[in-house]
């Protein structure tokens, strides 16, 4: 089956409140969810996996302290609704998240066969009395509709999950409507798909400034995703799952469901433009504030507060190289955005599945973790998949310079290691066995190991010492024949961790313990921290 998932969580104005305030601690808000599960259709394929997947996603909420739509209650799924009863549930969930004060937290799932309305992107939901001539009359099912409904009730936050078909059929041009509904016209469905056809409207009415948004689907434009529950699955863990608030939540969603054993390939996606910190179905984690992606597919990114730092190492440093330069000031004069963590296996894979990025050997075989690097990656690979990641995310992203990339790693330190002088098993993934000046050791892994393994540096940026070699920008002679990677890996002896090391290779080379972290420039309008 066709499917995709459209999720729009639409924030009201007081986002920027504390993670307090989203029930990290303290009283949680009251918070209410309206499931429906549409499957038994009369002018189209009847669904069969819709109301398992409705199930699922009401248990999950209603075990992280969700009540049902009508304000009371374990949250229960609405079946086979039509349009007259569609809307009389939305009008009283509406009516419920007012009543609940302007604390609420709404969810409303929804799952069934869709429509997309134009090129514009909104979406609506189809109830199952609907026929071929009747999509004009439900346009207010629509996304933009139902969101400004809820979001109209005061509450704080409003989660809105479309579970619905993404295909896209090539249809005639049809004239577009002069308002809000949409057009007549002729439906096209697809046989065992969620989805019809396309059909044209007018533009949606902008969201406020002071309002943010997630719009997310369980595939990647123009893919399918397939009858087999996986994302619903997926989904109903991560509702569950603490220490997480939305975002984290769904981008582990889509990084799960891209590399889950299934017979097809689907990468959910979304638009990110939460404001504020985002609220937490179950509970938060204090370290995940002020890091953002871009994108589903976009690594997760902190920025990197301008300033000066001693770079290089002193002749008396241990393990020192004859290329690495002497201990010298440098200033990093402009805030820039790096990423958390290295390219994870499941980021890599996104870019594979668009035909931009080589299919490269990984440690997926070993070690399934959609958190693992991406490994065997050469400086032209490199250069692809920061092409294709710029082309989704409407920004530019490039690798770190080589001063970049060691500001970053000492985070203020002057040392040989971040932490210190010395280094130890438990500091980062390297060759274990191996001394650093009398170090521990323990017995060797030789392998790399979740990209958020270790503990972070100063920065809140993680592994930047060991588990994979990283590119950078730097070129290493004047040819520029080998290219500048940093920060050691899983294979080094640990004196090849220090910050100022460095070692070349050349661009077209691959190696199974080189990965990736990608950096960008900071726009006008994004502050630093």
């Amino acid at each position: 089956m066709l499917r995709f998932v459209l999720l729009l969580v639409a924030m009201a104005a007081s986002l920027g409140l504390s993670p307090m305030a989203h029930g990290q601690a303290g009283a949680r808000e009251p918070r209410l969810a309206l499931v429906i599960a549409n499957g038994t259709y009369r002018g189209f394929d009847r669904l069969s996996a819709t109301f398992d997947d409705g199930e699922r996603i009401s248990a999950a909420l209603t075990a992280t302290g969700f009540v049902d739509g009508s304000g009371t209650g374990a949250v229960h799924t609405r079946r086979d609704l039509t349009a007259a009863q569609m809307e009389a549930e939305i009008a009283a969930f509406r009516a419920a998240l007012a009543a609940a004060g302007s604390d609420a937290f709404g969810v409303l799932y929804f799952s069934g066969h869709g429509v997309a309305l134009g090129a514009g992107g909104d979406v609506q939901m189809v109830p199952v009395d609907s026929g071929k001539g009747d999509l004009a009359a439900s346009g207010n099912l629509s996304r933009s509709a139902v969101t400004r409904t809820l979001m109209a009730s005061g509450a704080r936050n409003v989660l809105v999950v479309l579970d619905m078909c993404r295909n896209v059929i090539a249809l005639p041009t049809l004239p577009v409507a002069s308002d809000d509904t949409v057009t007549g016209g002729a439906t096209i469905e697809v046989t065992g798909s969620k989805g019809l056809k396309r059909v044209l409207r007018s533009a949606q009415n902008p969201i406020r400034p002071d309002q943010g948004y997630l719009v997310a689907f369980s595939t990647s434009a123009d893919q399918f995703a397939f009858d087999n529950g996986i994302f619903s699955k997926v989904l109903a863990e991560e509702i569950r799952r603490p220490q997480q608030n939305i975002a984290d939540a769904m981008k582990r969603v889509s990084d799960r469901v891209a590399m889950a054993k299934a017979a097809s390939f689907q990468k959910p996606t979304f638009d990110y433009g939460l404001q504020g910190q985002p609220p937490c179905f179950v509970s938060c984690d204090p370290a995940s504030g002020n890091r953002f992606y871009d994108c589903a597919n976009c690594p997760w990114m902190r920025i990197v507060p301008a300033g000066s730092a001693l770079v290089g190492s002193p002749p008396s440093e241990p393990g020192r190289g004859k290329d690495e330069p002497a201990q010298q000031r440098v200033a990093i004069t402009r805030d820039f955005a790096l990423g958390v963590y290295e390219v994870t296996v499941a980021e890599w894979t996104a870019c594979v599945r668009d035909g931009a990025c080589p299919k490269l050997s990984t440690w997926a075989a070993d070690n399934p973790n959609p958190l693992i690097p991406a490994t065997s990656i050469s400086h032209d690979d490199a250069l692809a998949f920061l092409s294709w990641l710029s082309r989704q995310s409407g920004r530019t992203y490039r690798l770190p310079t080589d001063a970049e990339w060691e500001y970053a790693s000492r985070a203020g330190a002057s040392s040989a290691f971040p932490w210190g002088d010395g280094i130890s098993p438990s500091d980062a993934n390297y060759d274990h066995t191996a001394r650093y000046q009398g170090s521990a050791t323990s017995p060797y892994r030789g392998y790399p190991e979740a990209v958020s393994g270790y503990p972070p540096n100063g920065f809140g940026l993680y592994q930047m010492q060991g588990n994979v070699w990283e590119w950078t920008s730097a070129c290493l002679d004047a040819a520029c024949r080998n290219r500048a990677l940093r920060g050691g890996s899983f294979e080094s002896v640990p004196g090849e961790l220090r910050s100022a090391n460095r070692f070349g290779l050349a661009a077209t080379k691959r190696r199974d313990d080189v990965g990736l972290r990608v950096a960008r420039d900071l726009e006008a309008d994004e502050g630093g921290g």
